[in-house]
């Protein structure tokens, strides 16, 4: 009992104490003090929420939960990515000495096969006589005429198709062609009108579904393995199915394999080129197509329309370029070709006819420099141009190309470079008709006798007789020329209500007479009958305006100045902009559409009083609250 007792005067004598503190202290002291006690209210309040996120955050057992990264972390972390950009930047300029000013190059014809799947495959094309029939495949059979009957079986595992009237039918093995002339040969000796003269009947015979084959594929693709397909499908579309060939095979030796026979080969240059369509493979099921590794390569580069890595196969260096695209109009009539086994060789003509080519062989085609020699013109204020220069190249064709009149030039001047590199400035004086001897890298000035300027223009809005666009009719032409040139003010308005636009600045004008520059936009403002009072008056607002008031009577009847006012301090903002500085007893005319605008004391000169007393009821309110926790909590002990 007596420790509550004691703790409680003391509660009460640090109450005294800090009140009695409080009032000798000045009002920016107890607003510091204010200050740092709300600190630390808020700190409070945040140090529980996070305890009691902490508190909620935990698991079962009771494992530590980290809630905020701290700032060493952030530190430890900045320098560990610093030091892995560093290592990063060393290492690519490392690479840097490796680099080539050449572009790489790379592989001819492999990105054939890019667009695999956007490429839409056709099912049924149109079949030719040497087509093998099989199982699976649609036989139509029709006969008209004197005698009619219509047949569509499918050929069956044993490659027989059974006919009513005519009975089974071995096409199992046969060509379109052949099966053809056999299916005739067995209808005719049914229907004998088939091989009459005249003729009384006739017969078709077409196919309808084609069966699906099974082909493998292996080597260098990109998905190899079985695939089923019809057997009208051509060798790109079946590469394409693989994903195409990698860079490591061959596009120039792809085989075709029946029956553990190499049945065909394929090169692939004369379609990726664009010289010709590939030749008809019909597949057979089992089929299997090989993609080799890549034979012998060669590099062409240069002055040529597609630089890459080409695969060879018996080729000249003529049939080369030509899949290369040929060569480019810079291009040289000469090759390098530079090899790693063999005595490099310069041919000066493109007579290669006898040059053997090796694997690893570099063919090199130079270009030409080729410098454009150009005579430059600049007319007064116009861009200077450039015209190509030619050996005989006149006066004429100069004021041609810079559209120059003749008769309107006043001086020609030119300015060449010497051949110990100085400059040298020449008059030219009988262009008239005359001669003279052009160089390239001729500099040309022409001067003219009425040079050209764009004519210069202000906007005019508002109440005004027309506003719009106005050109500047003088050099200096001041406001009140364009306000008379546009139909006069609109009645109400005033020279004072206008506002003149400049770039990002707002200009006003008492009488008129500011000169205008060009681009301005020039705003006049309807009748503006009222007056805004701002600032430390008691009713701040819009009062109207008339005649016989003066800015002491707007103040007045805003209320009046506010304890805070600066009596001395009070600006005057006129509709056009002009601002002064005026006192409460200032007997300034007032414009319709100005401002008035009180400013407040210094914080220095301000009666702190009220506001102090307000600081200190709040502090002891704060404390008061304080104590009755204080005790709460020892009741609660």
């Amino acid at each position: 009992m007596k420790e509550k007792i004691l703790h409680n005067r003391i509660i009460l004598i640090s109450c005294l104490f800090l009140f009695n503190f409080l009032l000798s202290q000045t009002s920016d002291e107890l607003k510091r003090f204010m200050e740092t006690y709300d600190k630390i209210k808020v700190d409070q309040q945040a140090n529980e929420i996070v305890k009691k996120g902490i508190e909620s955050d935990k698991d079962p057992k009771d494992r530590p939960v980290k809630l905020l990264v701290s700032p060493s972390n952030i530190s430890k972390y900045y320098d560990e990515k610093l030091n892995d950009i560093k290592k990063e930047i060393t290492y690519l300029n490392d690479l840097l000495i490796y680099s080539d000013s050449i572009p790489p190059i790379k592989d001819f014809g492999y990105n054939f096969f890019s667009l695999r799947d956007t490429v839409n495959f056709i099912d049924n094309l149109k079949i030719d006589d040497s087509y093998n029939l099989g199982f699976g495949d649609e036989i139509i059979i029709s006969v008209w005429g004197e005698v009619e009957q219509y047949v569509k079986k499918f050929v069956q595992r044993d490659g027989t198709v059974y006919v009513d009237n005519v009975g089974l039918l071995y096409l199992g093995g046969k060509n379109f062609s052949d099966a053809k002339n056999y299916i005739y040969n067995r209808f005719s000796k049914v229907y004998s009108t088939l091989n009459s003269k005249p003729q009384l009947s006739y017969l078709d015979v077409s196919v309808g579904k084609l069966k699906n084959i099974n082909i493998s594929l292996t080597g260098h693709v990109k998905y190899p393995g079985n695939y089923v397909v019809n057997p009208s499908i051509n060798i790109t579309n079946i590469l394409m199915l693989a994903g195409g060939i990698m860079e490591s095979g061959s596009l120039r030796n792809i085989m075709v394999i029946r029956n553990k026979t190499v049945k065909d080969s394929i090169d692939l240059y004369p379609l990726i080129g664009g010289f010709s369509d590939l030749k008809k493979i019909n597949f057979n099921d089992g089929d299997v197509l090989v993609v080799p590794s890549k034979g012998k390569t060669i590099a062409v580069n240069g002055s040529i329309r597609m630089p890459a890595y080409y695969e060879i196969k018996n080729d000249d260096i003529g049939s080369i370029i030509s899949y290369a695209g040929g060569l480019n109009r810079r291009a040289k009539s000469e090759i390098h070709i530079y090899r790693n086994n063999h005595p490099n060789i310069f041919l000066k003509s493109f007579d290669y006819d006898d040059i053997e080519l090796f694997n690893g062989d570099s063919l090199f085609i130079p270009g030409k420099n080729i410098i454009h020699k150009t005579i430059s013109i600049s007319v007064d204020s116009r861009n200077s141009i450039k015209i190509p220069w030619l050996s005989e190249i006149k006066y004429e064709d100069i004021f041609y190309a810079s559209n120059v009149n003749i008769n309107n030039i006043k001086k020609i001047e030119l300015v060449r470079r010497s051949f110990d590199n100085n400059l040298e400035t020449y008059l030219l004086q009988n262009y008239d008709g005359g001669e003279f001897n052009f160089m390239p890298n001729d500099y040309i000035v022409i001067q003219l006798n009425n040079s050209f300027k764009p004519i210069e223009t202000v906007v005019i809005k508002g109440s005004v007789s027309s506003p719009g666009l106005y050109p500047l009719a003088a050099k200096k032409e001041n406001l009140n020329s364009i306000i008379s040139r546009s139909g006069g003010l609109l009645e109400g308005s005033s020279i004072e209500d206008i506002i003149i636009k400049r770039d990002t600045s707002l200009i006003g004008s008492i009488n008129g007479e500011i000169i205008l520059s060009p681009n301005d936009t020039i705003f006049i403002n309807d009748y503006n009958g009222i007056v805004s009072v701002e600032g430390e008056v008691n009713n701040p607002g819009k009062i109207e305006w008339k005649n016989d008031r003066l800015a002491k009577d707007f103040i007045s009847l805003a209320g009046g100045l506010n304890a805070y006012a600066d009596k001395n301090h009070i600006i005057y903002i006129a509709p056009h902009g002009e601002a002064l500085k005026l006192n409460k007893k200032s007997r300034q005319q007032v414009l319709p559409g100005s401002k008035i605008i009180v400013k407040q004391l210094p914080s220095n000169e301000l009666n702190v009083k009220p506001d102090r007393f307000q600081q200190i009821s709040s502090i002891i309110t704060s404390l008061v609250t304080i104590a009755i926790l204080a005790n709460s909590t020892s009741n609660s002990n």
